[in-house]
């Protein structure tokens, strides 16, 4: 396989080098290095027919790799996919890419690596927030001990896509560098009661969503009214319910509601 077109991303971004090889109408695969990261391009006749990047494939892989701005390219000719992923305009991926360079300088500017670790803020159960389901997904990860790319990864989130939410979650200042704080143990002092059934709820939702668990019991409770020591069946069905709902991963919240359920009909 013939190899060419050879560079540096820190001197030739992504966005232009697919110009290249539009206005070129070249066929073949354009490979990207980022440090351990890796990803590829197809083009058919200068139209991008295919693209992948960690688990992303389509016009995701693609944003996600036009914000490189550092690593290696090569292009292989005639180096063609099995499938394809990409069907839209090349003017709609190139204005995207732009719009998406500029979201991530803004971004790099408060943020400016994936591989930085938070930990929540010790006061953010003082604090009046709404969140989207992305965003409390995104939370429900942070531990003081995953980076920004371990929580992509383990969420099935592009990287950039992931620093979009930290940007926001740290613009509402829920997040702390990760080693000026005790991270994880500021959220689990939440004082919830010393009951069997609180036991059980506070561990089977710490095992859905981590550490920030009591501090959602808490907040929950509080915005239904209820009494957390009440042993009423009715209540505690009612407040287990609209935990799951809060879980942002399907199968870890049917998961939650099936053993909450069974504890409540077997000790309630």
């Amino acid at each position: 396989m013939n190899q060419e077109i050879i560079g540096g991303l820190d001197s030739t971004r992504c966005p232009e080098i697919i110009k290249i090889l539009s206005l070129g109408k070249r066929s073949g695969r354009l490979l990207l290095n980022n440090g351990a990261e890796t990803g590829n391009i197809f083009f058919r006749d200068g139209q991008i027919i295919h693209a992948q990047c960690g688990i992303l494939q389509g016009t995701k892989a693609i944003y996600e790799l036009t914000i490189w701005s550092s690593g290696e390219y090569r292009f292989f000719i005639d180096d063609m996919p099995d499938i394809v992923t990409v069907d839209i305009s090349m003017d709609e991926i190139l204005n995207e890419a732009t719009n998406r360079i500029r979201q991530m300088d803004r971004i790099t500017s408060l943020i400016p690596s994936s591989s930085i670790i938070y930990s929540l803020d010790p006061d953010i159960k003082e604090k009046d927030i709404t969140l989207k389901s992305i965003q409390w997904k995104v939370l429900t990860n942070i531990n003081g001990k995953r980076s920004i790319a371990d929580i992509a990864q383990n969420i099935g989130l592009g990287v950039s896509d992931a620093m979009k939410v930290f940007y926001t979650l740290a613009k509402l200042e829920l997040l702390r560098d990760a080693d000026m704080s005790e991270g994880e143990t500021s959220v689990m002092r939440v004082d919830l009661p010393e009951t069997s059934f609180m036991t059980a709820l506070r561990q089977d939702l710490t095992r859905a969503i981590g550490p920030i668990a009591p501090f959602i019991i808490m907040e929950t409770a509080q915005d239904m009214d209820l009494d957390l020591l009440a042993e009423d069946v009715g209540q505690r069905a009612e407040l287990i319910e609209t935990l799951s709902s809060k879980i942002p991963d399907e199968g870890m919240s049917l998961r939650f509601l099936d053993t909450m359920t069974d504890w409540l009909n077997t000790e309630g």
